[in-house]
């Protein structure tokens, strides 16, 4: 309501600054041959005028409808997120125990010879954030932020990576997720933005340009203590529900059982195998119209550990 609010007082003041100008401007475009005798200077200045005024007009509803649209988007996935967050306390309570005759994951699976490892010294950014966890960047796109985690999935839907208050949020880790030794599914959040900021381009990897493209198919997380590569087996546009976002499993067969789930569920098919011998990462954001979900999944392929 800030932003309404100043924009409104701006238009005000431009409409009440120049109505001389624009109504002689708005009479030269329909004047009779006596007015067409004007001065040049006359006839331009007005004209000039009463441009801007209309050019600065229809910005400012651009911004406004931009900020309500955004606005309505973020409140819509905050909400529910924490209805999600508040659904997964209860349920996965059952599920706290890992199994301990999982198989250790496996690494080092194919993937292109020119893909590095991200390597990022996140010491300055713990100086300035102190939940500052990882950081990530998606190929293909232009996200690369870093990751921050708090004790609940509340705080950073309405903070950003500073803390200061603000609808834009930051990219932010789920509250269970552990980034010493990664949970069997561990999952990032990000709000989408209309300028594309965030994940803001994350629904771009439910469209043929992205996924027709096998190079963009990688997701790099640096970390504390190790770099990772994951590859992307699932992308899809979907109602907002909890069954996507489970952190953690109390045998096999039930991973197994999600991980069909969620293969299954895919837009693409990525030709990727995934068993419950993978860690897998999940990306989650809204849709452009904020009425759905569009996750992201992608299996762990190489990790190395930092010096």
């Amino acid at each position: 309501m800030k932003l309404f609010k100043n924009i409104f007082i701006t238009l005000i003041k431009i409409l009440t600054f120049i109505p001389k100008y624009s109504i002689k401007g708005i009479k030269v475009f329909f004047s009779d041959n006596k007015q067409k005798n004007l001065k040049i200077e006359d006839k331009i200045i007005p004209i000039i005028i009463t441009s801007l005024s209309i050019i600065t007009y229809l910005i400012c509803i651009f911004l406004l409808t931009r900020w309500f649209i955004q606005s309505e988007r973020t409140q819509q996935f905050s909400d529910e997120l924490i209805k999600e967050t508040d659904t997964i306390s209860k349920t996965e309570s059952q599920s706290n125990q890992k199994n301990n005759n999982k198989q250790k994951a496996r690494y080092n699976y194919k993937y292109p010879d020119d893909l590095s490892f991200l390597n990022v010294n996140l010491n300055p950014y713990i100086k300035i954030n102190s939940e500052t966890v990882a950081w990530i960047q998606v190929n293909g796109t232009s996200i690369s932020y870093p990751v921050v985690q708090n004790k609940n999935n509340d705080f950073y839907l309405n903070h950003d990576f500073y803390k200061r208050k603000t609808d834009i949020g930051a990219i932010f880790a789920d509250y269970r997720d552990n980034f010493e030794d990664f949970n069997e599914n561990t999952i990032i959040y990000g709000h989408n933005i209309v300028n594309k900021t965030m994940f803001g381009q994350i629904p771009n990897l439910l469209y043929k340009n992205w996924q027709n493209h096998e190079g963009y198919h990688y997701i790099k997380l640096s970390t504390k203590k190790t770099n990772t590569i994951w590859q992307v087996f699932s992308t899809y546009e979907i109602k907002p529900t909890i069954d996507y976002l489970q952190s953690i499993f109390n045998s096999t067969d039930n991973y197994e059982k999600f991980l069909t789930l969620i293969k299954n569920r895919s837009n693409y098919n990525y030709n990727v195998e995934v068993t419950y011998e993978d860690k897998i990462i999940t990306l989650s954001t809204c849709n452009n119209a904020g009425n759905k979900r569009v996750v992201v999944h992608a299996k762990l392929i190489n990790l190395e550990y930092k010096k």
